[in-house]
């Protein structure tokens, strides 16, 4: 984790071209370099961990998109995982869960970006977003289990991005990536939901 907050995590999606358009949306401010290759080597994790040396005054985001990875690649990467450099952020692309290792899998937070398909819509009006409407919202979800609740809060993000055209700065972007971290440590939904609505209510008249 890097001291602003932002976390280091696994990103899980069938699609790797959508994750990508997600990733460039959500980082298009922030400094971030792409690391695709289709089969992930040694010789690519030893390039990753020396770039992650190179000290940083502010969170650089070290993205690697690839659909499998070589086991000696992952466990060279192990130790610098669960200790980073200040202000490195790791963002490993996988289609599924089980293209790593499970000691890679323990370090990480995991994150699942559905497809269009299969992702779920909050069933919110984010430009006319209110106190009345986010507390009844609120009330309606407040029982979501943790896994369901990181679906949601994923996409009422993606809604205000891509639906409603909401521009968010870096720090608000490293916000709610906090609060999908915060579903994994079983955070109630209602400090989740209440938290995410009124960062967007007042990102409306701001």
């Amino acid at each position: 984790m890097s001291e602003q907050g932002a976390f280091s995590r696994i990103l899980v999606c069938k699609n790797t071209e959508k994750a990508k358009e997600y990733l460039e949306e959500c980082y298009s401010t922030m400094r971030h370099l792409w690391y695709e290759k289709e089969d992930f080597l040694l010789d690519d994790a030893k390039e990753i961990i020396k770039e992650a040396y190179i000290a940083e005054v502010s969170p650089k985001y070290l993205i690697v998109v690839s659909r499998s990875y070589r086991m000696e690649a992952q466990n060279a990467l192990l130790k610098i995982l669960e200790e980073p450099p200040s202000n490195i952020v790791f963002i490993l692309v996988v289609p599924s869960k089980t293209a790593l290792l499970p000691t890679i899998r323990s370090r990480l937070p995991q994150e699942e970006i559905k497809s269009v398909s299969e992702r779920i819509h909050s069933g919110l009006n984010l430009k006319k977003l209110d106190i009345k409407s986010i507390y009844t919202f609120v009330q309606t979800h407040q029982a979501m289990e943790k896994n369901s609740l990181k679906e949601m809060v994923q996409a009422i993000v993606y809604e205000a991005i891509h639906e409603h055209g909401l521009h968010f700065s870096e720090r608000e972007l490293e916000y709610f990536q906090k609060l999908v971290h915060l579903c994994e440590l079983n955070t109630r939904a209602q400090t989740v939901f209440i938290a995410l609505l009124l960062d967007i209510f007042q990102r409306k008249y701001s």
